[in-house]
């Protein structure tokens, strides 16, 4: 890994702000709200044990006092076992950045799969499944539930994913 890369530091927080749900902006301003600090120290956490980088590295790039690298590095493993949200983030910002999983996939990603898979959207359907991984989510329109289910499942085997199932003018169904 390149050391001293603004590039790898700005996809890190990045996919951090993308997980949490805010900017890289926020994070490298003061803001207090849970989602940035959580964008920040999960970011931060992940360059240090990582990646290898150093307090003062982190503090030229992320706009913080090296002290508080000192601080996010020495709560890690408490935070690693007892702050839900943060081992979530952290595994997933892992996952997606050192392609363990499937985070990284893109909308076009997913279509090549459902077209390799014969799974076709029928815009006058009963059924309306939204399929979602990671961030990405797509909507599949079709007649024959059961068999678009099974069609996903066996495409996707090796992914985590969740869908929503919706019958058109009707109550919706989530696993």
């Amino acid at each position: 890994m390149v050391k001293n890369d603004l590039k790898v530091v700005t996809d890190v927080m990045e996919l951090s702000a993308v997980l949490t749900g805010t900017t890289t902006d926020e994070m490298k301003n003061g803001g207090r709200e849970r989602a940035i600090v959580l964008a920040r120290i999960v970011s931060a956490n992940f360059l240090m044990h990582e990646l290898k980088y150093d307090y003062i590295e982190l503090s030229n790039f992320i706009n913080r006092d090296r002290t508080t690298f000192y601080y996010y590095f020495n709560k890690h493993n408490h935070n690693y076992k007892y702050w839900a949200e943060y081992i979530e983030t952290y595994n997933f910002l892992k996952s997606a950045y050192l392609g363990l999983n499937n985070l990284a996939m893109s909308s076009e990603d997913m279509q090549k799969i459902f077209l390799e898979n014969g799974i076709v959207s029928e815009p006058d359907s009963s059924f309306m499944i939204g399929f979602k991984i990671g961030n990405i989510e797509e909507f599949i329109y079709t007649k024959e539930l059961e068999n678009t289910i099974k069609l996903l499942r066996n495409a996707f085997k090796s992914f985590k994913y969740s869908f929503s199932v919706e019958h058109i003018n009707s109550i919706a169904y989530e696993s």
